[in-house]
């Protein structure tokens, strides 16, 4: 029988990871994302072995971003993965960057917290893994071009097309042999884009699929639309300035930066805002920026025509890319009216906390958040509208404004996968990455306007695709 195993991004939308047993038992790991939410909760979810990584045949990765890689440089700790890990080329050109950058983070974090738990005599924290565990799986790493069918073990074939996510970032055809008659068609959309976005191209469409395994992260939820995305931006950046405050904006080195340039360079071009200092306070976003620059053939033509006018679009002379610590500490402790766009998009990780550590109980400034909350996170509690939060273990008073533009999400919103999932006409579905009450809204969705029975599998379950 062919099986599917739910081992992370069920009912969450971080963590993602899944394994598809084929009917010779080969095992074909899809995923190996890091779950973010509550610090001791995603710790042990992240540090859980829930498969023997020496059983897995290869992997296939959906895209590069930490909550669908984050957790691969694990499974070179025993020492047991040598399986390839499949991707698309610019993927393929992400994922060292990625990994890297996370690897670096866990160690700082780490030893930051380290300073304290010495100080209060409280035993040592342990990284999640280190820069040797990221060094150890890049070798493994296998690219191939959009649309261009690729062989896994177990006669299994795997063909990734565009889909307007992320840069790289792929919608999955698999096709899984079966003892007799047709393979099994399995169609993996994680995570599915919006149509008519900057930067990226449009998703390609799938059809004729058996199974469907999709992303619902907005499945109950409609987004603004993508056209408002500037006008919000700008008004929200105008606001801070004009009282002599910062701009703050949590953002996503791979992708959501990227975008977030491409609007402020239009802005300015336009004389719509003012010609303050733009930081980029994010070595991973810098190296990114790069990978971008190396794959044009991604982007979209209104891309394309911005970057031949202006020259650059993710490079102008007034952006500031920062590199070394004491970079980010200049930019904290300066009184200019500026904007900064810093990892990690959702306030977990990285240089943020530290600019929300000493911005956030500033009434002159906002927090701009342009990409989807986790819930539990320090960007949920900030969307939630919290009044007092934690940052480092410490006590803060939010006096900053905060703002949430929902234009900028990456993700389809519920009436986009609709109509996706209408065009693809899928036999079987299966809703993961995201919460319960999105899936279970857009379960409905399916049912009643095409009598598709979606399930809604949890963490750890194992379901029969095909007897």
């Amino acid at each position: 029988m062919i099986q599917w195993q739910f081992l992370g991004g069920t009912d969450t939308v971080t963590g993602s990871k899944h394994i598809l047993t084929a009917h010779d038992g080969t095992r074909i790991l899809i995923d190996c994302g890091m779950f973010q939410g509550r610090r001791a909760e995603a710790e042990a979810l992240n540090r859980e072995q829930s498969f023997d990584p020496a059983s897995i045949d290869a992997m296939v990765l959906s895209h590069a971003h930490i909550d669908h890689c984050g957790c691969i440089p694990l499974l070179a700790k025993t020492g047991a993965f040598r399986a390839p890990i499949h991707a698309t080329e610019a993927t393929a050109d992400l994922l060292p960057i990625m990994l890297r950058d996370s690897a670096h983070i866990q160690e700082a974090d780490a030893a930051y917290l380290n300073q304290k738990t010495s100080r209060r005599g409280m035993p040592p924290v342990e990284p999640l893994y280190t820069m040797a565990d990221a060094e150890a799986v890049l070798p493994l790493i296998v690219p191939h071009p959009y649309r261009t069918p690729f062989d896994l073990p177990g006669g299994i074939r795997a063909t990734q097309v565009d889909a307007g996510h992320v840069l790289g970032a792929a919608l999955t055809l698999l096709e899984v042999p079966r003892p007799s008659g047709r393979p099994l068609r399995i169609a993996l959309t994680f995570d599915l884009g919006r149509r008519d976005l900057p930067l990226l191209r449009d998703p390609d469409p799938l059809a004729d699929i058996d199974v469907l395994v999709t992303e619902t992260t907005y499945g109950d939820r409609l987004h603004d639309a993508a056209v408002n995305a500037a006008d919000d931006l700008c008004e929200g950046i105008n606001a801070a300035l004009s009282r002599g405050g910062k701009v703050i904006i949590p953002t996503f080195a791979l992708e959501r930066t990227q975008e977030i340039l491409y609007h402020i360079s239009n802005l300015r071009e336009r004389g719509r805002i003012p010609h303050v200092p733009v930081y980029i306070d994010s070595p991973m976003a810098t190296h990114v920026s790069g990978v971008f620059e190396k794959h044009l053939e991604c982007l979209d033509e209104e891309t394309l025509a911005l970057h031949q006018r202006i020259g650059t679009v993710l490079s102008p002379p007034w952006v500031t890319y920062t590199t070394t610590i004491d970079d980010s500490k200049a930019i904290t402790s300066s009184k200019t009216p500026s904007i900064t766009l810093a990892a990690s998009g959702m306030c977990e990780n990285g240089r943020i906390r530290h600019h929300l550590k000493h911005g956030i109980e500033n009434p002159a400034n906002i927090v701009i958040l342009v990409g989807y909350q986790a819930i539990n996170t320090l960007g949920r509690h900030l969307q939630n509208g919290e009044k007092n939060v934690r940052i480092f273990g410490d006590a803060f008073r939010v006096r900053a404004e905060i703002r949430s533009l929902n234009a900028f999400s990456a993700h389809a919103d519920r009436l986009e996968l609709f109509r996706y999932i209408r065009d693809m006409r899928p036999r079987a579905a299966y809703l993961v990455h995201g919460e319960q009450r999105p899936r279970e809204s857009f379960a409905r969705l399916l049912a009643d306007q095409l009598s598709i029975r979606a399930a809604l599998p949890v963490r750890g379950e194992t379901a029969v695709l095909d007897p």
